[in-house]
């Protein structure tokens, strides 16, 4: 009898056991799965929001923009003829690139022209994209989406999270 009373509790325990893990297994893959939805919904909120600022930018400055599959806004505003830089050249520019309340953060008049390597530098991505899609001599205006940009952090010095770059600017040349 002592032995069926110590077996039916070692089989009551391993059930409790493995019950408790399995609900517990469940409860976070639960709570994982609110939160990615959650996550999501709020990252498909800011952008529908940052696309209606970008589209009140544009009617701002009369800008007829195209937009790129990656979301960036650019209009190329003189053609020119020539080669578009790649993944590792060398590009100038000069211009302006400004917050969508129009505080400037680069100026080449103040600044200096800006020199960076497509692809490798730590410039905004959507900056990378933007350059290329000129060719030498071209200018452009640009509205590059915060997720193209700083992102939800900024760049910590006069880019606040969440900010679009309003561009204005000229491939001066490739090396």
């Amino acid at each position: 009898m002592r032995l069926k009373i110590q077996q039916i509790t070692f089989f009551l325990l391993l059930f409790i056991f493995f019950s408790c893990q399995y609900n517990k297994k469940n409860t976070h893959s639960v709570i994982y799965e609110d939160f990615e939805e959650e996550t999501i919904a709020l990252n498909k909120e800011i952008i529908r929001r940052e696309k209606a600022d970008i589209e009140l930018i544009a009617k701002r400055y009369k800008w007829n923009l195209i937009q790129t599959e990656s979301g960036l806004y650019y209009q190329i505003v003189n053609n020119t003829k020539g080669e578009y830089p790649k993944r590792k050249d060398k590009v100038k520019i000069k211009g302006m690139i400004m917050l969508p309340d129009g505080r400037e953060i680069y100026n080449s008049q103040t600044d200096g022209m800006k020199e960076f390597v497509v692809g490798l530098s730590d410039e905004p991505v959507g900056l990378h994209e933007l350059v290329q899609l000129m060719r030498v001599g071209e200018q452009a205006n640009a509205i590059i989406p915060s997720y193209l940009a700083y992102g939800t952090s900024g760049n910590g010095i006069d880019v606040p999270p969440l900010s679009s770059l309003v561009c204005k600017l000229e491939l001066i040349n490739i090396n």
